[in-house]
């Protein structure tokens, strides 16, 4: 499969944060349909653990799980220090970011690529950037990534990327506000699909438009929250440092303490190891358990419960289980790699990084956790 690049092809990959698996479902989304129709849709795509923003967002771009890839959370502690979304020092230095994402193989392939936001793409992963990419800042026009991909796509053969990665914050942001099954969500559905629309009418002007694959996915799903639904992690008497809030947290106990997995027993929580977990797939040696909450519950300490006025800050949550339906995104992908009108199974987010080696032919990082099997029936 990976051999010198004869089909000189190119690969846009879109995320829209927060779509979840059945969205598509509410409306008639005549672009969504339209790549359904002449291309594939998955069932779902199931996230890694913890199924939130940054650690699928670079599991998608390495296909690596969090113990491979290490970014835990879109914050978190861990031996090398606190890594959070919001500081600019830590997103931007390259010592967080294990495994290696698709635009470094790219570059290293002498391939170009660009980025209009995503994780780990503002920091020298192996000494290389994509060769564009954007800083983030919050409140861009989705139009503008549209039109700035574009550009990107028009440049002399020598200067325009391969691969361009376009990210878009809804509806996630609205599904954290108002919930899923709120009307604002409804509304951030049907945005997605206009930006769909848009960029595929952009790029049917173009004179590569029959060498350009879409790949659509999204990073995680969304699940409703309610104040019925909360627990005071405080009322069990864990006995050492309890870090994090809602759907995850994190114990390490007092070093003079003997205690066990098995002598707490929460409701509503399941409580696992945090060093070497290979059922989630996980690794933080500075904790010993996670607690994650089932779909729907949140956890708080007292202090949390004060500030938010015993209330919940969010009616929409992610973070669960990935087993859960709820937390599973989409995948529809288009374009002259792709067989048309076929469906596939739920997958793995993580086998997303082999699927765009393939298209741009170049070998894959020499240790990934994701496959190319789930996409044998849909490749051309």
């Amino acid at each position: 499969v990976f051999c010198s690049n004869e089909k000189d092809e190119y690969v846009i990959l879109v995320s829209f944060d927060g779509f979840r698996y059945d969205y598509t479902d509410r409306f008639e989304l005549p672009y969504f349909d339209y790549i359904e129709e002449w291309g594939v849709k998955a069932k779902s795509l199931k996230p890694i653990f913890p199924s939130f923003t940054f650690p699928n967002h670079y599991a998608i771009a390495t296909g690596c799980y969090a113990n491979k890839h290490k970014i835990l959370g879109n914050q978190f502690k861990n031996e090398l220090g606190e890594y959070s979304y919001k500081d600019k020092n830590s997103v931007q230095d390259a010592k967080w970011y294990g495994a290696e994402p698709i635009w470094v193989t790219a570059e290293k392939n002498n391939i170009i690529t660009a980025t209009y936001f995503w994780v780990g793409s503002e920091a020298p992963i192996g000494g290389l950037y994509p060769t564009y990419y954007k800083n983030y800042e919050s409140g861009i026009n989705p139009y503008k990534k549209v039109d700035q991909a574009i550009d990107w796509l028009e440049y002399p053969v020598s200067s325009r990327p391969k691969l361009v990665c376009l990210y878009f914050n809804e509806p996630d942001h609205a599904g954290h506000v108002y919930g899923a099954n709120s009307l604002q969500v409804n509304e951030e559905i049907k945005a997605s699909n206009d930006i769909l629309g848009y960029l595929l009418k952009s790029i049917s002007k173009l004179d590569i438009f029959d060498k350009i694959n879409i790949v659509i996915v999204s990073d995680h799903g969304m699940a409703d929250v309610g104040k019925e639904r909360i627990i005071n992690i405080d009322d069990f008497n864990i006995p050492g440092i309890v870090d994090g809030e809602g759907p995850l947290m994190s114990v390490k106990l007092d070093s003079n303490i003997n205690f066990k997995i098995d002598d707490l027993a929460i409701p509503n929580v399941s409580i696992v190891s945090s060093a070497n977990n290979d059922i989630l797939n996980y690794h933080n040696p500075i904790y010993d358990f996670l607690l994650i909450a089932d779909e729907g519950w949140m956890m708080y300490r007292n202090n949390h419960l004060k500030a938010y006025n015993n209330n919940l800050p969010v009616k929409g949550m992610h973070g669960y289980s990935s087993d859960y339906m709820n937390m599973h995104a989409i995948f529809y992908a288009y374009g002259p790699s792709f067989r048309a009108g076929y469906k596939i199974d739920t997958f793995e987010l993580i086998d997303i990084y082999p699927l765009i080696c393939s298209i741009l032919q170049i070998k894959p990082y020499n240790d990934i956790d994701g496959s190319l099997d789930v996409f044998k029936t849909i490749l051309k």
